[in-house]
């Protein structure tokens, strides 16, 4: 299903079970959808059976008396499920009561609709949670023991059987459900993580949180082993060789894996070879073989703040599949004859066999690039010059410039982190991610024109609904966006990415509005590339670490050689997809809980200690700040502000005090200190020392 369907489908909640004229959806999905469009994405929605239309022309949702099986999922003690493919939450109710459990696979009936809610009933159970539940091992006053899941976090009670061993009392620990009690469930300790607190407890508490794999499984691993460390000269034979013309890396001082390099030379003709190289991994990793079907499970690497989970073994991954300087690696290639307006003349794709010569990190690369000396330092200055050229004009086509924000622990011997650095995005790395963003459009534009099923990686326009928050956040702090249509948009967040540089807020800033943004996803069903700009967009340059990449090299290969598509099934793929897309999410979420874990490990030594941030949030029960050293965030409880009555405007822009007449207002800056840190819910409670620069007490 088309992202733009899922949205009209959406818009159908914000009424609930009443019906819709048709030029009131439109109106509701203007500016981002005309008339013809949006009749088709009627059509395609009642072809489906999910909306009907009565004998006067108006649309109602077709959901009540729906049944569908789906898993079990949770907020605190209520108990829902999401129906595919539009991620509609249904509410069961609550967990205890219905002895329900997150991952348990259930059958639901649809029994109400409301605005923004749905209520299912409960069918049927089908299949009990498989699900690992972390927390810490108690005793209860019966003298049973018993665990508390704190990730994710659940209002119940776990007890262990009677023969679990006392000195787990204390010990974080992974545990399974087994069966139901007469009132609570039971379930097993799988795994004895460790001393709370620790690093490895924590570390290991988030894999399983996750269901993040640890190691290989033998299969794989023998796989792995049985591939050849030299290449075939009859493959070498085969493909474009590459080799000689001045090729070269740029990645992470910390990387371990290589998987994409560029070549440059000049042409007789006058023209600029631009060669953007990436690890064949097709090569190696086969369909259907055990390293293919563990990658696809896995999806993609995992970083977090001290490891990789690696979706490929190591040998691959750092080995045979990374672009190491000095040796022989099989490549796939998008090669382009440019001017040095960076205006593309021609464009070639194909196998390839190349030789990287140099292997700069950023920080060497943008040394080259502001000093003007160094190795290949005229190709680098050339590239540059070329990439800053690639992104005036994606910017101009309707690309939107925000930048995320990305954060790196200094750890110490013992793994604490003693030093917290933003890191810094500088030319080195746009010049790479121009490259990587050209190879990644053209290799979609052909394989669109091929007119067979493919990967994309899409980007839907946003919501109207999240766009009208997004402008009165952004009116709390002074700024306005335009609205009118999508062009207009992308014009005004440019504008507000330059009006908001160098200032405390504005990664803040940036962070919402691209939250505000719909998920970029992996998709079958071309819709273009919002943020980007771009009509076709796929993945194609990380394949050590992204499934979707393998795929759409595989795809690719076939179509040069002239072959069946290895993925002619339309069905297939998008499941893949949607695999894909869901592990994507699942790797964001680990990462984010490995990073808060640290910040909060690190803000533990900072207890009592004033420090400075920014008001990010205002809710009625109190102010959400943002740290300026560490990033984290952390809540000033109302019940901790001087006694006053305090009233939150509509829109949460604004906390006024109304005798003391003090407003706290998003974007303030404050002094607070840490008084207390909940690690297993990932919490911190701080108190308020200075508002604007006056103390408060």
């Amino acid at each position: 299903m088309r992202p733009t369907t899922s949205a009209v489908f959406n818009i159908f909640l914000q009424k609930g079970s009443k019906k819709w004229r048709f030029s009131q959806l439109l109106e509701a999905t203007r500016p981002f959808l005309d008339e013809a469009a949006l009749q088709i994405e009627l059509q395609a929605l009642e072809g489906g059976g999910w909306i009907e239309q009565d004998a006067k022309g108006r649309y109602a949702l077709r959901l009540l008396g729906h049944t569908f099986s789906a898993e079990v999922q949770n907020w605190r003690e209520q108990a829902y499920v999401i129906l595919s493919p539009f991620g509609l939450r249904v509410l069961l109710g609550d967990l205890h009561k219905l002895r329900l459990l997150p991952g348990d696979k259930v059958e639901v009936e649809i029994t109400a609709l409301y605005p923004e809610e749905v209520i299912g009933r409960l069918v049927r159970r089908l299949q009990p949670s498989r699900r690992t539940f972390v927390g810490i091992v108690e005793e209860g006053r019966n003298r049973r023991l018993y665990v508390r899941p704190q990730q994710p976090f659940i209002e119940m009670d776990f007890q262990l059987p009677r023969d679990t061993p006392s000195s787990l009392i204390g010990k974080k620990v992974a545990i399974r459900f087994s069966d139901w009690g007469l009132k609570y469930p039971i379930a097993e300790v799988i795994q004895i993580l460790g001393v709370p607190r620790e690093h490895q407890t924590e570390i290991h508490a988030i894999l399983y949180e996750f269901d993040l794999p640890e190691g290989f499984p033998e299969e794989v691993i023998a796989e792995a082993k049985s591939l050849p460390d030299t290449i075939p000269p009859q493959e070498i034979e085969s493909r474009h060789d590459f080799r000689g013309i001045p090729t070269f890396t740029i990645d992470p001082e910390d990387a371990k894996d290589f998987d994409d390099a560029l070549s440059l030379r000049p042409l007789p003709n006058g023209l600029l070879e631009v060669g953007i190289h990436i690890a064949d991994v097709s090569y190696y990793v086969k369909e259907e073989s055990a390293l293919d079907r563990e990658a696809a499970q896995r999806g993609t690497s995992v970083y977090l703040v001290d490891r990789t989970i690696p979706m490929l073994p190591e040998r691959l991954s750092a080995h045979l599949c990374s672009l190491k300087p000095q040796e022989d690696r099989l490549a796939f290639s998008v090669v382009f004859q440019m001017d040095k307006q960076a205006r593309i003349h021609s464009t070639w794709m194909g196998r390839t066999v190349i030789r990287s010569e140099h292997r700069f990190t950023y920080e060497e690369a943008q040394s080259i690039l502001d000093s003007g000396k160094g190795p290949f330092a005229e190709a680098l200055q050339q590239l540059h010059h070329l990439a800053r050229l690639l992104h005036e004009t994606r910017m101009k086509e309707g690309g939107i410039r925000f930048d995320t924000e990305e954060i790196r622990f200094e750890l110490d011997e013992e793994l604490q982190p003693i030093r917290i650095r933003v890191k810094e995005r500088k030319d080195s790395h746009r010049l790479i991610e121009e490259f990587m963003l050209l190879a990644n459009r053209h290799v979609a534009c052909f394989l669109s024109q091929q007119r067979i099923p493919t990967v994309y990686r899409v980007h839907d326009v946003p919501k109207p609904d999240k766009l009208k928050a997004l402008k009165l956040f952004l009116e709390g702090w002074g700024y306005t966006i335009d609205m009118r249509h999508p062009r207009a948009l992308t014009h005004s967040l440019n504008l507000l990415a330059d009006a908001i540089q160098g200032k405390p807020e504005s990664h803040i800033i940036q962070s919402v509005a691209i939250r505000s943004m719909p998920k970029a996803l992996y998709t079958p069903h071309n819709i273009g590339h919002y943020g980007l700009g771009f009509t076709h967009y796929t993945h194609f340059t990380s394949p050590i670490r992204r499934y979707p990449d393998l795929l759409v090299h595989r795809i690719l290969g076939a179509v040069l050689a002239n072959q069946p598509s290895p993925y002619p099934d339309l069905g297939r793929l998008e499941t893949l997809c949607r695999h894909s897309s869901e592990r994507e999410k699942i790797a964001e979420q680990a990462e984010r809980a490995s990073i808060r874990y640290k910040q909060l490990e690190y803000l533990s030594r900072m207890t009592g200690r004033a420090l400075e941030g920014i008001i990010v949030g205002i809710e009625s029960w109190g102010l959400y700040v943002e740290l300026t050293e560490s990033r984290a965030e952390g809540l000033v409880s109302l019940r901790s502000l001087p006694t006053d009555i305090y009233e939150r405007d509509e829109y949460g822009h604004e906390l006024r005090a109304r005798y003391t007449r003090r407003r706290y207002r998003l974007g303030d800056s404050v002094v607070v200190k840490v008084v207390g840190i909940d690690f297993d819910r990932r919490l911190v409670d701080l108190e308020l020392l200075q508002h604007e620069g006056e103390k408060i007490r």
